[in-house]
């Protein structure tokens, strides 16, 4: 699965939230006219007509992810759009062999899902979620901060 990074100077006006009680993030406003979905681990990238990604969704669960002092790499605000063309109505997964590492800086309060060290363009194509795109135009890394996180200290 391949994507292309455009350059806007505008982002997805959404709020990434991350709901405790059903280790799950969601997104205010939520929008449902989804054409097909990218699946990273069990979370839902919502992708519409024009093949934009517009929302994050989905199962998360806390307690799997690792504690790290990655930082969010640099990036500029766009659009994160899927280069191939796929059927309308369906869930592609992106990582078909296993899931991604999650980690968090819990600092800095970014939550990284895939390889935080892995070079590449990264685009904030959502307030506060970034996608890191290496050269071969594969998905290397999602980076989301939600507006609030669960209490990790106990962890």
């Amino acid at each position: 699965m391949r994507f292309i990074i455009e350059y806007t100077n505008q982002t997805q006006n959404r709020l990434l939230k991350y709901i405790i009680d059903e280790y799950s993030f969601d997104c205010e406003p939520t929008h449902d006219e989804i054409n097909f979905e990218i699946v990273v681990n069990k979370l839902s990238l919502t992708v519409n007509e024009n093949n934009e990604v517009f929302q994050v969704l989905g199962f998360c669960p806390y307690g799997e992810w690792i504690k790290a002092n990655y930082n969010v790499p640099k990036s500029k605000k766009g659009l994160l759009k899927v280069k191939d063309n796929f059927d309308p109505g369906f869930s592609y997964k992106v990582n078909k062999d296993k899931d991604f590492p999650i980690y968090v800086n819990i600092t800095t309060g970014w939550v990284c899902v895939g390889n935080p060290k892995e070079q590449g363009n990264s685009v904030e194509f959502m307030n506060n979620c970034i996608a890191n795109i290496n050269n071969n135009e594969q998905l290397v890394s999602l980076w989301l901060k939600p507006e609030e996180l669960p209490n990790l200290d106990r962890n």
